[in-house]
Formats: structure tokens, C-alpha cells, sequence
């Protein structure tokens, strides 16, 4: 198996919630802009936010999977950490951006980081169901 191949097979599996949820959310985004005379930094910032979900989880998927290759569980515990830290300080410094710039709206940039939590638990109840389904079949 190819060493990136269970982080796309994850993404892949979560895409079409992750799809789902962007899709309403940017279409709920530009009525309120319509609404409120074209403020185009709504959109924007929805989009914006969109993006850095996506990219947090992947980024997270493949430092997952550079600590399972370290010798110790300890030496992976610390990688983790780290990657955490990165990782938020990134997002911290790209919502500052965000902040700063008069062209990108601050709150819908934020909803979107949400979106992938959201999308894993409405994959696991789908499944859950689904389970309890075939058991009633059976």
C-alpha cells in the first residue's frame, strides 16, 4: 500500500459530507451577502475558511502518519505535540491574516474549521445506523 494511501482513503471517504456541508454553507454564505448589498468579504472568507479546514486535516492525516513510523511511542508522542503546535500556530497566523485584510470576513473564515469534525460524525451515525438496520434485517 502505497505510504499517503490511508490518508486519501480517509479524505475520500469524508469528502462528500466535508462536500456537503461546504456546498450549503457557501450557497447560506452569498444569500446573506446578496441580502446585505454584496459584502463580497462573506464569501470570501467562507471560502478562505474552506480551504484551511481541508488543509488542517490533511496536514494532521500525514504527521498521524509520520509518527507511527518513529521508534518509540514516546519519540512519537513528542512529534505529535509538535506537529500540533505547528499546525495551530499556522492556522492562528492565517486567521490573523484574515483579520487584517479588509476583504476576508473573520467569522465565516472560523465556521468552516468545524466542518470536518462535523462531516466525521455524520459519517460515523450514517454507519451506526446502517449496522442497526442490517441487524433488524437479520
Amino acid at each position: 500500500m502505497k505510504k499517503d494511501q490511508i490518508i486519501y482513503d480517509e479524505m475520500r471517504s469524508l469528502s462528500p459530507y466535508y462536500l456537503t456541508l461546504s456546498g450549503i454553507y457557501l450557497v447560506t454564505v452569498t444569500i446573506v451577502c446578496c441580502a446585505l448589498g454584496g459584502d463580497l468579504s462573506l464569501p470570501i472568507g467562507a471560502v478562505y475558511g474552506i480551504v484551511l479546514g481541508a488543509l488542517n486535516f490533511l496536514l494532521m492525516g500525514k504527521s498521524a502518519q509520520a509518527a507511527v513510523t518513529k521508534q518509540t511511542s514516546k519519540s512519537a508522542q513528542t512529534y505529535m505535540n509538535l506537529m500540533y503546535c505547528l499546525r495551530y500556530l499556522g492556522l492562528f497566523a492565517l486567521l490573523t491574516v484574515a483579520a487584517l485584510v479588509p476583504f476576508i470576513n473573520l467569522i465565516t473564515a472560523v465556521i468552516p474549521l468545524f466542518f470536518v469534525r462535523i462531516s466525521i460524525m455524520i459519517r460515523e451515525i450514517l454507519k451506526e445506523r446502517a449496522k442497526r438496520s442490517d441487524k433488524k434485517e437479520e
